[in-house]
């Protein structure tokens, strides 16, 4: 009898650095260093691949690479949309020490700009669990691969800040629409999808072939974009603090806006 798909599911190893609460605490630190162990791991299967002569992957090493890269993009976009969610939702929760943040406006902006979309079966299965609700907003809000949504989503708690500027943005939208047709359409970037971008229209009706040093390269330059967006809206949300707030508070919110990464120098 074969076994069930959960039986291949390790438990996890001591070692193993990711986890949900690491983004609930500091959520750019866990995105950034996720982000380089999937960029080293693609490396470290470089490095073993059989080349040719001239250096180049050969056939079969070229086809892994193709394959890698895709599952590792995929990967590497999911770290950074848990990221995003869980800075709002760190953000929403800690506007508790905002003496002056009105969270009925906030909601309502919410609810007028983001087509929140409440999933009562979803909010029904943190049942008996201390759920924050930051979580559970940002568990029901769409968009989050769109940065205008994003931006959006974020302006409802700090107004006069652009959480993802107009170049990332663009950045931002070559590499969800890349992980789009590796997870939507089999790897193939449709017709209609890549006229949604103009740096795409030249790729239309063929596969997403990402050569080796992609990932790598994807993760270089996702450190400034992340680190300009956490640092940038951190300084309008700490200008905010009462100078009398608790040293314990003050310190939940400055973790909750720490930008490192083992690969300091990626971050410009």
């Amino acid at each position: 009898m074969a076994k069930a798909f959960t039986a291949y599911v390790d438990d996890v190893p001591g070692w193993w650095e990711s986890s949900l609460e690491d983004y609930a605490v500091r959520p750019a630190i866990a995105f950034l260093r996720e982000s380089v162990h999937i960029s080293d791991a693609v490396n470290q299967c470089r490095r073993l691949f059989k080349r040719r002569a001239d250096k180049s992957l050969n056939k079969d090493s070229q086809d892994s690479m193709y394959r890698l890269g895709a599952a590792a993009l995929s990967s590497m976009m999911g770290h950074y949309e848990t990221y995003q969610r869980s800075l709002f939702a760190g953000m929403i929760e800690t506007t508790r020490f905002l003496p002056d943040f009105d969270i009925a406006k906030c909601c309502s902006r919410l609810e007028k700009d983001s087509a929140l979309a409440i999933d009562l079966a979803r909010i029904a299965a943190y049942r008996g669990q201390p759920t924050p609700i930051g979580q559970l907003m940002a568990d029901n809000l769409v968009g989050w691969h769109d940065p205008d949504r994003v931006n959006s989503h974020f302006k409802a708690i700090v107004p006069d800040f652009q959480f993802i500027s107009n170049a990332d943005s663009e950045e931002l939208r070559v590499l969800w629409q890349l992980r789009h047709a590796v997870v939507h359409t089999g790897g193939w970037l449709s017709r209609p999808d890549s006229q949604k971008l103009s740096a795409l229209t030249d790729l239309a009706d063929r596969p997403i072939l990402l050569n080796e040093n992609f990932v790598s390269a994807a993760a270089r330059r996702l450190h400034p974009i992340v680190k300009r967006s956490t640092t940038g809206i951190r300084k309008r949300f700490v200008a905010k603090l009462p100078a009398d707030l608790k040293a314990e508070d003050r310190k939940v919110v400055q973790e909750l806006f720490r930008v490192r990464s083992p690969r300091q120098a990626w971050l410009g």
